[in-house]
């Protein structure tokens, strides 16, 4: 597995980003500004960009917006048994629209989950 750290011009989201960065009460999600989320969303690095974590195996890439998200996925993949996307889902309840649902097959194996989840605990922020 290899984990990259790409600098963007506009702000990333990734398949986490909705379901890790909460909104404020009475905003949608769309028109927050990245510092008023719960948690805050990681900000413009000066002269580099906005910072996007990719993790690559196998041709398959997954990608993180912020290190709530790599902690978050640590939790959910580091699992010996996977939860059920409804299972995360309480506050939306919309599981097939969950990232966990949406998880290719091949990043679904307890030993490449073990490699992934390795891999993310490894990056220094």
């Amino acid at each position: 597995m290899r984990v990259t750290l790409i600098y963007r011009r506009d702000p990333p989201t990734s398949p986490l980003s909705r379901w890790v960065h909460r909104r404020p009460e009475g905003q949608t999600w769309v028109g927050t500004r990245r510092r008023d989320m719960i948690p805050p969303m990681p900000e413009k690095v000066p002269g580099k960009g906005y910072p996007l974590w990719e993790v690559s195996h196998r041709g398959r890439a997954l990608v993180f917006a912020s290190p709530h998200e790599i902690a978050h996925a640590v939790d959910v993949l580091g699992r010996r048994v996977l939860p059920r996307p409804y299972q995360l889902t309480v506050h939306y309840g919309r599981a097939n629209s969950h990232w966990l649902s949406r998880l290719h097959a091949s990043w679904t194996p307890w030993k490449v989950r073990q490699q992934l989840v390795a891999a993310l605990r490894a990056i220094e922020f």
